[in-house]
């Protein structure tokens, strides 16, 4: 908007001269003076407006009633005429029948209306005030019923109830109570009815719709209207009205009956599609819109892929057993060059793999291949990218990040079915491309998602297992991340790996020992807000103490290779492992399950008599917290109260003479 000068006060000469005009054409011709020149009028007439607006000639109403139109465009004249003075009677004209002969002014006081409420919570809260929201909802009800000689009423009441409802969640409630959304699901099927749409009408109607999903998120359309809004997406050639189309069933998407919706009613195909032909109009170079325009409205698009995807019915109706055609579409985009549809193409294979009976079918059709060829790729982009950061590289460190991240879902997620993991250590590859890439990882997304989908191969899989292992760097990267408390996904990862390499390994090489971290990462995983995660690290822990503290250098001796329990012991106690499990035991007192309590008693009676790793125990306070988790639950069996008590007994007596 442009600046506009500031108008004078009322007391002007400006508003006495017109106050004194007598002669009804000068009267007119002053008004048409003031609409001529618009926001850029210096003077504040608003009083006479006020005035002129309650004139018997409808003449000299409509005129006035433009004045102000033209006048609020100005920012700080909007203030001016937003007085129930202005707009009580502009909506005493749209309260009567529209009839043809009044079309120009009910156009007019639409417009005003609009332009008043533009960013102005005054004007908004009048028409709020006065309940006047159906009287504008019954005149575009009326102009819509009256046919096309209404059609500029229509637009202006649209565009005047958006800028009303723009305001907020109290001006957007208003008007769907007031029935505006059965009215512009009317107007849309009128549109679509046409032969050629009219590209403002619809525009317009869906700018309504999509201040009230801004404004309530979670509000969900009946199935009529959203279908409505693809059928407009199906029939638009409009790169604006396409967004705005893909930009409500974004919205509406997160409700899965309309993912269902969608599913059924071909909308991802027709979205797929598009999306191609945009691509092919942009590269041939045929788009008349910007760059930027196109980006916005291809990511919206592979959004909304995503989004319908996310629902389990229309995941299913999608799918097709495997021979539906966005799924088919899917697999094609996985060899894109461009990278918005590579991207989606992964993250819908992603989706389409969280049912098993899909998982197995797609390693048989070899996407598993195909996603391994596409990380390794990448994964060198990446690493050329941070090895040479002024290189010429044909793609940006964001992107490379957002595809890993993508593929390594996706792999992880196929790598769940027990008959997928055996097809994917029986050919080899995946475990040492996924091993090889985790010591140079630096995003800490990439490395979460690189993690589990190595723990989803360890799984079962001792080969992998021992490959994990049997590399210090892969272990170096494990203990690296596992201390990286910043990165909640990534540090909470690491450690499972290693519980589940453990869990795999007899027995556990020496690696897992003498790579410094491991172990903290396993003793710091033992509060973790979660009783699973607990209970594999407690399960880990108890193993390598088993194996460990059996196999000891006999005393007075030197040891002639590496020794497993002073290893063990010394990374214990450097890791604090006592005061890990008071913090378990004190804030898990009430809600431990039996079976972890079970485990770490069966951890504690294997290391504490131990003196070094005992005396920890009894400086952490241990055998007290464990004396308050006896005496505060009544479920535990007799045999598990005396071990307890005698596990107590012993930290308790620690360092004491015989």
């Amino acid at each position: 908007m442009n600046e506009c000068t500031a108008a004078k006060k009322s007391t002007s000469l400006e508003t006495l001269v017109i106050q004194n005009i007598t002669n009804i054409n000068d009267l007119k011709a002053k008004l048409n003076h003031i609409i001529e020149t618009g926001k850029d009028y210096e003077y504040d007439v608003s009083s006479c407006l006020k005035s002129l607006l309650l004139s018997g000639d409808q003449e000299i109403v409509l005129l006035s009633v433009q004045a102000i139109s033209e006048l609020a465009k100005c920012e700080d004249k909007r203030e001016i005429y937003a007085h129930k003075e202005v707009v009580e009677p502009i909506l005493n004209v749209l309260r009567r029948e529209a009839n043809s002969d009044k079309i120009d002014l009910l156009k007019q006081c639409c417009r005003a209306l609009g332009n008043l409420c533009c960013d102005c919570d005054t004007s908004r809260k009048i028409i709020l005030e006065y309940n006047s929201v159906p009287i504008i909802v019954n005149v575009l009800k009326q102009a819509t019923d009256k046919g096309i000689e209404f059609e500029d009423v229509k637009i202006y009441a649209i565009k005047m109830l958006q800028n009303f409802a723009i305001g907020g969640l109290e001006f957007s409630e208003s008007i769907v109570q007031g029935g505006i959304v059965d009215l512009l699901h009317k107007i849309l099927l009128l549109e679509l009815n046409k032969d050629d749409m009219n590209d403002d009408m619809v525009l317009s109607a869906l700018l309504v719709l999509s201040v009230v999903n801004d404004n309530t998120p979670e509000f969900l359309f009946d199935e009529h209207v959203n279908k409505a809004v693809l059928d407009v997406l199906r029939n638009t050639t409009n790169v604006e009205i396409s967004e705005l189309c893909l930009e409500h069933l974004h919205v509406q998407g997160e409700h899965d009956s309309v993912k269902t919706l969608i599913a059924n009613e071909g909308g991802l195909q027709l979205v797929c599609t598009r999306l191609e032909q945009l691509i092919q109009k942009r590269d041939a170079g045929d788009l008349n819109a910007d760059d930027s325009e196109v980006v916005a409205i291809m990511r919206q698009a592979c959004d909304l892929i995503i989004i319908v995807l996310t629902g389990d019915e229309s995941m299913h109706i999608l799918y097709n057993n495997g021979v539906g055609e966005v799924y088919l579409t899917m697999v094609k985009w996985l060899e894109s060059p461009n990278y918005d549809l590579l991207t989606t193409a992964v993250l819908a294979i992603g989706n389409f793999a969280r049912q098993d009976d899909y998982c197995i079918q797609m390693m048989e059709d070899k996407i598993y291949d195909k996603l391994l060829d596409l990380f390794e790729v990448y994964n060198g982009f990446g690493r050329k990218i941070q090895k040479e950061s002024d290189s010429i590289c044909p793609i940006d460190m964001a992107t490379v990040t957002k595809i890993q991240r993508a593929v390594l879902s996706a792999l992880r997620n196929l790598s769940v079915p027990a008959a997928n993991k055996r097809v994917a250590a029986a050919q080899g590859r995946a475990a040492p491309i996924l091993l090889d890439a985790l010591p140079h990882v630096e995003d800490h997304h990439v490395a979460y998602k690189l993690l589990a989908a190595i723990r989803m191969l360890v799984d079962g899989q001792e080969c992998v297992a021992r490959q994990l292992a049997s590399r210090s760097s892969a272990l170096d990267a494990c203990a690296r991340w596992g201390r990286a408390g910043e990165c909640a996904g990534a540090a909470g990862e690491a450690p499972r790996l290693l519980a589940w390499a453990v869990r795999r390994l007899r027995p556990p090489p020496p690696a897992l020992l003498q790579v410094d971290g491991c172990i903290a990462s396993l003793v710091n995983m033992l509060v973790a807000p979660h009783s699973v995660m607990q209970n594999e690290a407690i399960l880990a822990l108890t193993l390598l103490a088993i194996e460990s503290l059996s196999k000891s250098t006999p005393p007075n001796e030197e040891p002639t290779e590496f020794d497993a329990e002073r290893s063990f012991i010394t990374q214990l106690i450097k890791s604090e492992i006592g005061k890990h499990i008071s913090v378990l035991i004190e804030t898990n007192c009430a809600k431990m399950p039996v079976e972890v309590a079970e485990n770490l008693l069966a951890f504690l009676d294997v290391t504490c008599k131990k003196n070094e790793i005992g005396f920890d125990y009894k400086e952490a306070k241990v055998h007290e917290s464990l004396q308050k988790f006896m005496d505060s639950r009544k479920d535990l069996s007799e045999d598990l109260q005396t071990c307890i008590a005698a596990l107590v007994v012993t930290i308790s007596d620690n360092g004491k003479s015989n």
